[in-house]
């Protein structure tokens, strides 16, 4: 079997933090995790017939990336990595028939996502390796409330506003300081974020950063922005190829 290109490894990186995205948001979501992981298992190996066959060449992976220690834990959690699988697969053939164990599992589910995107990432060393690639911006002209509402929604802490050829950052502490004074704000909720930011400055100011830039780079910064704003050469100067937080190098 060829090994993974790192295209593929972005791709089933991409895959499975999306469904621990999932299962964090709702611990009965862990079957997206079982998906996520057998569509690895199964690149890995073609002839796998369902998760229990994939375990072999996931642990493989695993492994060679450096992170199980002698007895097969897993580093920094002090539990094994069979361990993980084995109650990940076990709950769900379980849930299949009696909806038993998916919150009970959701926290190993979770952790196993994490290993294994380690394994997939651990030789990537630039800010395309890590960055999402499907960022949510927000418009000028849009309204307060809606920005306020994207955050709430989407857990965000900040949204990139493309304004007067700058990439800007809007915070949610710069939205709580905004409205919590006039709550329940509505007049202020109503306006756009360009009119509002005459009255109040709610945006910072971000130089963003090449996709090519190491990830050593950016973190030699004494005081690094909350979210990193990633740009491509070639495309125009309003496109945001990615957005990076330090949650994703952790």
């Amino acid at each position: 079997m060829h090994p993974l290109s790192n295209s593929e490894r972005i791709h089933y990186r991409d895959l499975l933090r999306e469904a621990r995205y999932g299962a964090l948001a709702d611990a009965e979501g862990f079957q997206q995790v079982c998906f996520a992981i057998e569509a690895l298992g199964k690149r890995l190996n073609p002839r796998a017939n369902g998760l229990g066959s994939c375990y072999s060449k996931l642990r493989d992976l695993v492994n060679d990336a450096g992170l199980l220690g002698p007895q097969g834990e897993v580093g920094g959690v002090d539990k094994r990595f069979d361990a993980f699988f084995i109650a990940l697969r076990d709950a769900r053939n379980d849930i299949a028939h009696t909806g038993a164990y998916a919150r009970n599992v959701a926290i190993d589910a979770v952790s196993l996502c994490s290993v294994l995107e380690d394994a997939l990432m651990h030789m990537r060393a630039t800010v395309a390796d890590f960055m999402v690639s499907t960022p949510i911006m927000i418009q000028p002209w849009q309204s307060i409330g809606f920005a306020r509402q994207l955050m709430l929604l989407n857990s965000f802490s900040y949204l990139p506003v493309w304004h007067q050829k700058k990439w800007w950052l809007l915070s949610d502490i710069a939205l709580a300081k905004y409205l919590r004074p006039a709550w329940p704000a509505r007049k202020r909720m109503q306006e756009t974020i360009e009119e509002a930011n005459k009255h109040v400055v709610l945006l910072a100011e971000i130089l963003p950063i090449d996709a090519t830039t190491p990830i050593d780079n950016i973190l030699k910064d004494s005081q690094p922005p909350g979210l990193w704003l990633v740009v491509k050469n070639g495309y125009p100067e309003g496109h945001l190829a990615g957005v990076l937080s330090p949650f994703e190098l952790m």
